[in-house]
């Protein structure tokens, strides 16, 4: 091990450096931060190469890019002197070996970078279990690295600049290239995840195009559109089509053995990577794939690498389960709309799904919760608790002070147990249970502002009900003490209470609030109620009308009708 230092003009950037892409921002950071603090690592550099004896550097090229932007900026000298480690018995594959576990440990490599120097690992026969301890990264991230070999340069230039995740570029490795860029829009807009595109690439019908065989010796039905094109033509007997298209392909590797060096005919997945290209001169081997989509590509010029047998086979995608996720999902939905038929054809089970659905995912409205806080209470929540407390008897709780979360949330987040329980209900008490439950979910839709809309379903079915606010409320002190003494007195006014409290403005707030509380709740006692009395008993605000009526909007509209009646006075005149 060797330490010198050398001025910045004898070393340069190595091509074999994995990294290719540099952030400019985080390279001027750590110009900064050496500027300020110093070189606090050194250079590793291989052996001086050619005639003015340049070494090349092996691990340290973002430090080198700062102080070269150091000196070109004037603030280190032109032949600024740098602390290196001279490695010059290295190889050029040891070399980048340590440069690429350098960048990894220190997850300066974009994915595509990793991919590349993990890919030249394998090929020059480094053991799995080496790399995985030099670089720390896990068996299976090398293989989900390495997979993105297999994508189009396109594919991998989206990747690069983030048009596509990392998880869309991993489910496009698995299609080929003509695969992946039919599938890349719908990637890159965002609306296809990865297991849309798995689902997509190997889930589809095989097309007649894909087809090397002779379409005469298929005997099954196809499925194709009105234009009948080659694209929109699909063998419905994807297992006889399969076993065609490997037969064909097996016969199509066998006919390239007297012109190629070697031929291979691969099943499955290819591993790319494992190969480099021919040069100019070298005719290579062939290996004839068949893809999980039944695609059959042939590539040509391959020369095979040292990459270690065990360490490929370790790397190989794992076999295709024997029910891929677009078989799955096919059974689902036959699976699935059998029952739903059989629930139509038998109610009492539908009824039982529907109560014990609501019982799971029971969403009271906020009314209910709304008294919980205020801790008041409204002779319409008595009746809903009391509801509650009996049907809970039916699940054997009897408790005195149970209430409708009682109800609500007996089974919450609990399906398989909501729906065991409610199996043995009698029909009965199976519809109340249903009708309860959505009860305690309906009311107002915005609880901030007045209902005015006559057509809301709000409004609608309290209409059809014939609800009336006053036998379920009376003004009391929450209402009354939010009014201000202008609006006390026009209800004194209005529900005839004149003659008792007369002109307000003598009363402190508090004291007439409390007041009139009371005599809204003692006119409803009274066996004899006088006019007044009895106005008082019939009174509510036009906002509990159903619909509500908002009193601002009522004196807007007569503003502007007042003020159309003098237009129409003034032209008159």
């Amino acid at each position: 091990m060797t330490y010198t230092k050398l001025p910045i003009t004898k070393i340069q950037i190595s091509e074999a450096n994995p990294r290719k892409a540099f952030d400019e921002d985080s390279i001027l950071g750590l110009a900064q931060s050496i500027k300020t603090d110093g070189l606090l690592q050194n250079l590793i550099v291989g052996k001086a190469k050619g005639k003015k004896k340049l070494y090349p550097i092996i691990c340290g090229e973002r430090r080198f890019r700062a102080i070269s932007h150091l000196v070109e900026n004037g603030d280190f000298p032109k032949d600024y002197e740098v602390t290196v480690e001279i490695k010059d018995d290295l190889d050029a594959d040891t070399a980048l070996r340590i440069a690429t576990m350098e960048n990894i440990q220190r997850q300066d490599l974009t994915p595509l970078e990793e991919a590349q120097a993990l890919t030249k690992l394998v090929q020059d026969g480094e053991k799995l279990d080496d790399i995985v301890a030099q670089t720390g990264l896990s068996a299976h991230t090398v293989r989900r690295r390495l997979v993105l070999m297999q994508l189009s340069e396109t594919v991998k230039e989206c990747l690069e600049t983030g048009e596509i995740t990392l998880s869309q570029a991993e489910a496009l490795s698995v299609g080929t290239y003509e695969e992946q860029e039919r599938c890349l829009n719908m990637a890159k807009s965002g609306y296809w995840d990865a297991e849309d595109i798995k689902d997509r690439i190997l889930g589809d019908l095989p097309t007649l195009s894909m087809a090397i065989f002779e379409r005469e010796l298929y005997t099954g039905e196809y499925t194709t559109d009105l234009l009948g094109e080659d694209d929109n033509t699909y063998f419905n007997d994807a297992e006889q089509f399969f076993e065609l298209q490997k037969q064909a392909a097996e016969e199509l590797a066998e006919s390239y053995r007297e012109k190629a060096d070697w031929v291979e005919f691969v099943e499955g997945y290819f591993s790319s990577w494992q190969y480099d290209r021919a040069e100019d001169g070298e005719t290579g081997g062939v290996i004839v794939s068949l893809s999980a989509s039944g695609a059959v590509e042939v590539h040509e010029g391959l020369i095979k690498t040292k990459a270690d047998e065990d360490t490929a086979n370790s790397l190989k995608e794992k076999p295709k389960a024997t029910y891929p996720t677009p078989l799955r999902r096919y059974m689902a939905m036959h699976k699935s709309v059998a029952v739903q038929s059989a629930l139509i054809e038998n109610p009492r089970v539908a009824k039982q799904l529907a109560v014990a659905n609501k019982l799971y995912r029971f969403k009271n409205h906020d009314c209910l919760s709304y008294f919980e806080q205020e801790e008041t209470s409204s002779p319409a929540l008595i009746i809903i608790n009391e509801q509650a407390k009996a049907l809970l008897a039916h699940f054997g709780d009897n408790a005195e002070d149970a209430t409708w979360r009682d109800l609500g949330y007996l089974f919450n987040y609990d399906l398989e147990k909501a729906f065991k329980a409610v199996k043995d209900l009698s029909d009965d008490v199976l519809e109340s249970l249903l009708v309860t439950l959505d009860a305690l979910e309906f009311g107002q839709l915005f609880t901030d502002q007045l209902d005015t809309y006559e057509d809301s379903i709000f409004n609608q079915v309290a209409q059809d009900l014939r609800v009336d606010m006053r036998n379920y409320w009376r003004p009391d002190e929450a209402f009354l003490k939010r009014r201000n003494k202008v609006q006390l007195q026009q209800i004194v006014t209005d529900a005839g209470c004149f003659q008792k409290f007369g002109n307000v403005a003598g009363y402190k707030k508090k004291e007439l609030v409390t007041s009139m509380s009371k005599h809204f709740q003692q006119v409803l006692t009274l066996e004899s109620p006088n006019a007044e009395e009895l106005k008082a008993t019939f009174w509510i605000p036009e906002a509990m009308a159903f619909p509500a009526i908002d009193p601002d909007a009522k004196q807007a509209e007569q503003g502007e009708a007042l003020e159309e009646t003098n237009e129409d006075y003034q032209e008159a005149a």
